[in-house]
């Protein structure tokens, strides 16, 4: 078992992603730009971004036991992601998510297969969990991740929690054991506003750190993110950058990014945000999740260049 520092649990898929001259209406058809495939998946592109950056990172997870599960694991190997509690499920198809993308700007359709392409509680192993600095998870699959979280807090392991608007539909009752565990929440705009029933972001971060999660940071695309904590609130503005392609993988880049930088590097909350986001204006340039995910060289010359705090 390889010693890692952040453990994901949650999605690993593989995306169909097909470049669109716009979002077609109903009934309308229209010629592709481009069609490619590549490795995705939130918690593992996640992962992915935290490798490149020097991290040590680890899944937690499922494929199916096909070529498009052989590819994602082969693919996680070639990036340096520890794969030792991969599993590989007989009968199950590994999930493939559809993502078109019109002028940087994305549509996803997510695969059915992501609910029954899973682990249980009695695949999860804890000492894997209780060695780690940080358990993230996009609690998914909800009752792995309480039993993950369990075996966090009682070794004293931090948890990090990426809320999306999907998730967020099962409501705050639903959600709240869970989401009061989290030492640090990274829910995008629509997952913070639905779990909170608010207009505004803001006003959305201060409801959740009301009811005790400590740390809210809200993904708000090409706004930046915004840092919510009993003692203040601040937006954190992004990068000017002309040439956006895809926006897929950005929040999870930003994400994979902020985490190293505070929970491993010790860095505040607005230089690990600037990080994140330095990472992310960076991934937005390529088509497909991971392409632009940058190396740890290739990010510290971008800030250099963009931002004269670092």
């Amino acid at each position: 078992m390889r010693q890692v520092d952040i453990v994901g649990l949650g999605e690993i898929v593989l995306d169909w992603v097909t470049e669109i001259p716009h979002f077609p209406k109903p009934d309308e058809k229209i010629d592709a730009l481009s069609e490619n495939y590549f490795p995705g998946g939130v918690t593992a592109n996640y992962l992915v971004a935290i490798a490149r950056l020097g991290g040590k990172s680890g899944f937690i997870g499922a494929v199916g036991d096909d070529s498009y599960g052989d590819y994602l694991i082969e693919d996680f190997v070639k990036e340096h992601v520890d794969t030792t509690y991969i599993k590989k499920i007989l009968d199950k198809k590994t999930p493939v998510n559809f993502i078109f993308v019109a002028k940087g700007e994305k549509t996803i359709i997510q695969s059915h297969h992501m609910q029954t392409t899973k682990i249980e509680s009695s695949d999860l192993n804890e000492a894997y969990i209780a060695n780690s600095n940080l358990l993230h998870t996009t609690i998914i699959h909800q009752k792995v991740t309480e039993k993950a979280i369990e075996i966090a807090k009682k070794n004293n392991v931090k948890i990090s929690i990426d809320l999306e608007s999907q998730i967020a539909l099962r409501g705050w009752n639903n959600l709240k054991n869970v989401l009061l565990k989290a030492d640090i929440l990274l829910p995008n705009k629509e997952g913070a506003k639905s779990i909170t029933n608010s207009n505004k972001p803001e006003k959305a971060a201060e409801i959740l750190v009301k009811k005790g999660i400590p740390i809210v940071i809200i993904t708000l695309g090409s706004n930046g993110v915004l840092i919510t904590t009993n003692e203040f609130q601040k937006m954190i503005p992004t990068y000017d950058i002309n040439d956006i392609l895809d926006t897929t993988g950005a929040g999870d880049t930003f994400n994979g990014a902020f985490s190293l930088a505070y929970w491993i590097k010790g860095w505040d909350l607005e230089k690990s945000c600037k990080y994140g986001n330095a990472a992310a204006s960076l991934k937005v340039q390529k088509l497909g999740a991971r392409t632009g995910m940058p190396k740890e060289n290739e990010l510290l010359d971008f800030l250099k260049k963009n931002d004269d705090t670092f």
